[in-house]
């Protein structure tokens, strides 16, 4: 079964937290490979989550999984890097203690990292919080339309109950208009037929008179 944006959205953040629990400890060279590793399929899975976006039409996600590797693989990568390489130096000048010595200048350069990462955290704190707020906006917006058209929809049926009652008495009076107009009809008929009987016995009995 095909992984969906959730899975991979674990998956990414299992990797993290990996990483991170592995530079606050023992950076060995192995460690710092493991640490590489992760980093590319932490990147795979925010790929693989925009590319789900993309097809879901999620612009927000879309944005979401394209800040994961600037604001979180970036700077980790960054950090993963500069430690295999301050390794590489003190194995190519060699190293007395038999432990790893940070070079002048190393603390500086966590320092600054760190900060950069936790300001990274923040201003996705802030993306999230903002996201959330639009959400919640765009629902309110949302609910209040619905209840809008359900205020027209309701007026709509009254009036459709209120013109099918009006055709309804419209049929009954036209019933009752027919139902008169052919009594009246029929009542013409029989005068007119009175009326012609009663001229043809005054034209007889003129007739007979004469006689």
């Amino acid at each position: 079964m095909a992984a969906c944006y959730d899975d991979y959205d674990r998956d990414y953040n299992a990797h993290l937290q990996k990483i991170r629990s592995y530079l606050a400890g023992n950076r060995s060279r192995q460690t710092l490979s493991e640490c590489e590793r992760l980093l590319e399929e932490a990147r795979k899975c925010a790929s693989a989550m925009q590319g789900l976006a993309e097809v879901e039409g999620n612009p927000n996600r879309v944005m979401e999984s394209k800040q994961r590797i600037e604001r979180d693989i970036g700077p980790l990568s960054r950090e993963v890097k500069r430690q295999l390489n301050d390794l590489g130096r003190q194995d190519l000048f060699g190293d007395t203690t038999g432990t790893y010595q940070a070079p002048n200048g190393s603390f500086d350069e966590n320092y600054n990292d760190m900060d950069r990462l936790l300001s990274n955290s923040e201003d996705m704190l802030r993306n999230s919080l903002q996201l959330c707020s639009d959400s919640e906006e765009v629902g309110t917006s949302t609910l209040l339309q619905m209840g809008r058209q359900r205020e027209q929809l309701e007026t709509t049926s009254g009036h459709i109950d209120a013109t099918r009652s009006a055709v309804e008495q419209a049929s009954v009076v036209l019933r009752s208009m027919g139902s008169k107009a052919f009594r009246n009809k029929a009542f013409l008929k029989g005068v007119i037929v009175l009326m012609g009987l009663l001229n043809l016995w005054a034209f007889v009995h003129m007739v007979r008179r004469r006689q």
